[in-house]
């Protein structure tokens, strides 16, 4: 982690920075979309110009993927063209999906879905989604337990109960319930 990534995630620890496995990545694509376009008879002169295309891209594409756990939050950013900055508090995070596909499953690589409260849907619904973190696994179960932990800390430092109010103060809430009873006794 560089001196900028500290200073960047104020008042936080960062926990783990992930890493991305590119060339795996770049040869899931690229595999996926020989699949894809190969079954077509259209698709198969439009190789000519996606392969090149995903090995001159998706390497600079993976590049600009970062992905921060830190102690309150799951900073994620994203983008060549249009950059994406997200930043997922770890109270907000309901679930991390896993998934991983027949082709995925050949190149051992996992997709992270980042479910929040209030959102429904499954992966296609998700938050932010990433592919091909190393250690997807390790990553995900550090995310729910980091997750886990800060609410564990936060239900703790909920506000204790009052104390039980002096008579003075029930003696005045009782008057001024016996006022309202006789405005609402000449309204009516």
């Amino acid at each position: 982690m560089s001196s900028s990534d500290s200073s960047m995630y104020h008042n936080e620890t960062v926990i783990e920075t992930a890493t991305f496995q590119k060339d795996v990545i770049v040869r899931y694509q690229l595999w996926s979309s020989v699949i894809i376009f190969g079954s077509t008879i259209v698709g198969i002169p439009l190789l000519l110009i996606i392969v090149p295309l995903i090995l001159l891209i998706w390497p600079r594409v993976i590049n600009t993927w970062k992905c921060v756990l830190t102690n309150r939050a799951v900073h994620v950013e994203k983008g060549l063209f249009v950059k994406v900055k997200k930043t997922i508090p770890l109270e907000k995070i309901t679930d991390v999906g896993s998934v991983q596909g027949p082709i995925m499953r050949h190149f051992d690589l996992h997709s992270l879905s980042f479910e929040t409260a209030g959102q429904s849907g499954g992966a296609a619904g998700a938050l932010v989604t990433l592919l091909g973190i190393e250690n997807s696994e390790s990553f995900r179960e550090r995310v729910l337990d980091t997750r886990d932990a800060s609410n564990k800390g936060a239900a703790s430092a909920e506000v204790t109960p009052q104390t039980v109010p002096d008579d003075q103060l029930l003696r005045e809430i009782r008057d001024s319930l016996i006022r309202i009873e006789e405005h609402l006794g000449q309204s009516g």
